[in-house]
């Protein structure tokens, strides 16, 4: 885009909110630039696409100057141009956020964390956030009216009696439809990412033209519409059921479960539209990994993948572990069978955090909640989406599980904390305490290696279990030698290094598989086809 004074480049400046240029400073409306150049008024818009040779993803802007190098995969130089015609969305929210306020909102964020690589915090680093514009479908869902009939009881007490009462009445909700749905259109751009980042307020949303991508990034819209469809229409739905209960306050409603609640509303789809919303985008890589740093350009809220650095975390660790030894030398008096059952509650609290890991791992892996991710083959696609619910549906229960035992083992610690007083440390040190808590461990233990084992059937590294089958056969030889009860402490103390020695086998690996969360592999774009044509299509 080229300046009508001087024909030097425009720029779309945040904070004047207006078109400037780079060599005379001259200042133009986003609108009266379009009106003035005779913008097309096709559905197309003139740009360069620009294809990066190490990962194929092809990214959009109006001039060379905004593209330096791929914000995908963080390669330099390597970006080949061309021109192109992409659809137009229909709307674009602007930014809002100009770069100093992007980069101080990434360093607010950053500044208590104190094991992340030092790149993450270098001045030079930082100044490489990238103005990029997603794509998002805006959907458009209606129903039959918006007045129903429906059934609805009351119940309350007066005086001595108690009243339960039954109406016929009439709810309401907004309108006849729910315009705005939005959802991620950009199969570059993580799901997980996206609702991180969100949401996006509406408000600020303005017709597209051209000049506001001047000087920017943007994707073109390449997951189909037809993705999301089933979610948008259960999301309506449930809005709409908010609407109606919200429409008679402190009444409860009878109103059919989902599918049904749909065929009473008649909820149907009626067409979407396309919008640009602003992100800062900023890439770190490292070997073949790459960690993104994305903030909301309209309110700022941020996204970080933060892996650790692996020396500054063991110099820390092996400092907090030289005073907790000094400490404990100090002032507490233990026997060996007292180090056994220690060490084997260690072992069972880092096979939690492990487990956890393997969750993340494997929901990485297959892209359990990242829906726009898609894959050529359309069999292979409706498998994929298949096992994507399964292990969603899975992760959801299981997390709702172990909440909930969680907090019943605090209080039942609590409890015999308080009932048991000195008493506990005498149990806690005896042959008969040492029995019963590594029985516990070897249960707990137990239900956590056939659990990890279920998450690792969908993990590459088949490697890994190695490390949860000595983690579960340390629990198994430390009750084995509680329950043997030897005289020599040697057992205690051989028992309790086996113990020692799984544990720090697994939380070193544990920060291996920390970064391995943190970070994503870097993206290949070439192999992956999916919504492309389509969206340019509809």
């Amino acid at each position: 885009m080229k300046c009508p004074s001087c024909a030097g480049t425009l720029y779309y400046d945040i904070r004047l909110k207006k078109l400037k240029c780079r060599h005379c400073s001259s200042v133009f409306d986003v609108g009266d630039y379009d009106s003035d150049n005779k913008a097309i008024e096709s559905e197309l818009a003139d740009a360069k696409l620009f294809t990066c040779r190490n990962c194929g993803a092809e990214l959009i802007s109006t001039n060379d100057e905004a593209v330096s190098y791929c914000s995908y995969c963080g390669s330099e130089a390597v970006l080949e141009s061309r021109l192109s015609d992409f659809k137009k969305p229909r709307y674009i929210i602007p930014f809002r956020i100009d770069k100093n306020q992007c980069k101080k909102i990434y360093e607010d964020a950053l500044a208590t964390k104190q094991y992340v690589p030092k790149e993450f915090k270098d001045p030079e680093f930082i100044d490489k956030f990238r103005p990029f514009y997603i794509p998002y479908w805006m959907y458009q869902i209606k129903f039959r009216d918006d007045k129903f009939d429906v059934k609805g009881s009351k119940s309350y007490s007066k005086g001595n009696y108690d009243y339960y009462v039954e109406y016929d009445l009439t709810a309401k909700i907004r309108d006849k439809g729910i315009y705005g749905v939005p959802y991620d259109a950009s199969r570059n751009f993580d799901d997980s990412i996206a609702e991180n980042i969100a949401p996006f307020n509406k408000n600020d949303m303005v017709e597209y033209k051209t000049g506001y991508l001047a000087g920017m990034y943007a994707d073109s819209p390449n997951v189909s519409a037809d993705t999301y469809k089933e979610d948008v229409m259960e999301r309506a739905t449930e809005m709409a059921r908010k609407d109606l209960e919200e429409s008679l306050g402190g009444i409860d409603l009878k109103l059919p479960k989902k599918k049904k609640l749909q065929e009473f509303l008649q909820t149907h789809y009626d067409g979407e539209d396309t919008l640009y919303v602003p992100v800062w985008f900023l890439t770190w890589k490292k070997g073949d990994r790459v960690a993104y740093a994305v903030v909301n350009g309209q309110t700022g809220k941020i996204h970080v993948d933060l892996p650790a650095d692996i020396n500054r975390f063991v110099l820390f660790t092996l400092g907090l572990a030289a005073i907790i030894f000094v400490i404990l030398t100090l002032f507490v008096s233990v026997t060996s069978r007292f180090v056994l059952w220690f060490a084997a509650l260690l072992v069972y609290l880092v096979s939690i955090r492990y487990h956890k890991e393997m969750i993340q791992i494997r929901d990485r892996e297959n892209h359990v909640f990242d829906k726009g991710y898609l894959i050529t083959d359309k069999d292979e696609l409706s498998m994929s989406e298949k096992k994507r619910n399964r292990l969603r549906k899975r992760t959801s229960f299981f997390s709702r599980f172990n909440g909930v035992f969680l907090l019943t083992m605090a209080i039942i610690f609590v409890v015999m904390s308080f009932m048991l007083a000195g008493a506990l440390y005498d149990e806690l040190v005896s042959q008969t305490g040492a029995i019963a808590i590594t029985f516990i461990v070897l249960i707990l233990q137990t239900i956590r290696f056939i659990k990890t084992l279920i998450v690792m059937r969908h993990v590459s590294k088949k490697i890994s279990l190695l490390l949860p089958v000595l983690a579960m056969g340390a629990v198994v030889y430390a009750f084995s030698v509680a329950s043997a009860e030897p005289v020599q402490d040697w057992w205690y103390y051989l028992g309790a290094l086996i113990a020692l020695g799984a544990a720090s086998l697994m939380c070193i690996d544990l920060i291996g598989r920390y970064n391995e969360t943190s970070t994503r592999p870097l993206p290949s774009f070439y192999s992956r086809k999916g919504g492309n044509d389509s969206a340019k299509e509809s």
